[in-house]
């Protein structure tokens, strides 16, 4: 992939471009998967996801760095020859599209359920699809400069958090481990679905100005995911008891419901409409990955005509489809076993190859 020094990003971009893509459907679910896996010890879980992903996250850019001006479509040609590279190219492609949907249709149906409930599937996503084409065409720039936007956004909604702890009780918290360890570790498999996002770094690699300063970027983006993933699911730890949490379905909503203010009201729906702009900068990037894989995988295609049909066709099938919630259900668990074999499984597979290749190149050489 030929790429152009036009869109080249800062480290802070960078950081903040990974870190929006984490922070997606995570922040509003996650408190209430983990009180249901390992109850209020679920915040420890939070940190031991998070050494995970820190871990794959390091290797990745170790897989990169041999090959700077290269995204992972690349790579795997290069590796694997055009044929078998090009196929598992698609699979990332394909992957890509797969979490961009599951991102669209749950802020969909969320936008049905809490702000817009008698507004059609259709015209929603016709709305939708107007910034998503802007910014999906335009390129990586772009669309790390509507992160950082999206991301002062989030800091400014994150003291909520702390005014919702006023009135609870701590003593929910306590005591820690409760039940040992193993509901801790069973959590862990849940909180490092909630860090997805870092695998976008074989695509964001090549564009980095200082890529020598990849690996302090990507841990310090899971760092923040950390922070805002430790408050939220603290803050509804805190103000509900340990049952309560596990029967919402979004339980951050309904934290904000316990909020009132003299001069606002119905906070809950005010970031309702603020986490529209959270999950876009979720699942943008995943479609621009999509499209970048498309258009090296189909021949006699370019980025822009794959957008334009991708777009076309998301716009026709929500006028004879609109999944349920419990569709959307299903799609995040088919969603979070692929999570694991690619943003996990396949990091360290990669690595462990170009490592050996790297190791009987030496050997050769000698």
């Amino acid at each position: 992939m030929k790429i152009n020094r036009l869109n080249d990003i800062t480290l802070f971009q960078y950081i903040f471009f990974i870190s929006q893509v984490q922070i997606g459907i995570g922040i509003i679910t996650l408190p209430s998967d983990l009180a249901e896996i390992a109850s209020t010890d679920g915040w420890i879980s939070i940190i031991l996801g998070w050494m995970v992903a820190n871990v794959v996250s390091l290797l990745i850019i170790h897989v990169m760095k041999d090959h700077p001006n290269e995204t992972i479509f690349d790579l795997l040609k290069r590796y694997f020859g055009k044929w078998l590279g090009g196929f598992g190219s698609l699979l990332f492609a394909l992957y890509s599209l797969f979490v961009f949907s599951i991102t669209l249709f749950s802020a969909i149906h969320l936008m049905q359920t809490w702000v817009l409930p008698q507004t059609a599937n259709y015209f929603l996503m016709i709305l939708f699809f107007i910034p998503i084409y802007m910014l999906a065409r335009y390129g990586i720039r772009m669309l790390a400069r509507y992160t950082e936007i999206v991301q002062i956004g989030m800091i400014l909604m994150l003291p909520l958090f702390f005014v919702s702890m006023k009135n609870g009780h701590f003593i929910h918290l306590l005591p820690v481990l409760k039940e040992g360890w193993l509901p801790i570790l069973k959590g862990t498999k849940t909180t490092v679905l909630s860090f997805l996002g870092f695998e976008l770094a074989f695509v964001l690699y090549p564009f980095l100005q200082k890529k020598q300063q990849a690996g302090k970027g990507i841990v310090i983006a899971n760092t923040i995911t950390l922070f805002v993933y430790l408050l939220v699911t603290i803050a509804c730890f805190v103000e509900f008891n340990p049952y309560q949490v596990s029967t919402y379905i979004w339980p951050t909503l309904d934290l904000f419901e316990t909020i009132e203010f003299p001069f606002v009201e119905r906070i809950e729906v005010i970031f309702a409409a603020f986490y529209l702009f959270l999950i876009s900068s979720s699942g943008i990037p995943y479609y621009f990955v999509s499209i970048v894989g498309f258009s090296q995988v189909i021949p006699y295609t370019n980025q822009r005509q794959v957008l334009q049909v991708l777009t076309g066709g998301f716009i026709i099938l929500s006028f004879v489809y609109n999944p349920t919630f419990h569709q959307v259900s299903i799609m995040l668990k088919w969603g979070g076993h692929m999570g694991l074999v690619v943003s996990y499984l396949f990091p360290f597979c990669l690595w462990l190859y170009v490592r050996t290749i790297g190791k009987l190149q030496m050997r050769m050489d000698r």
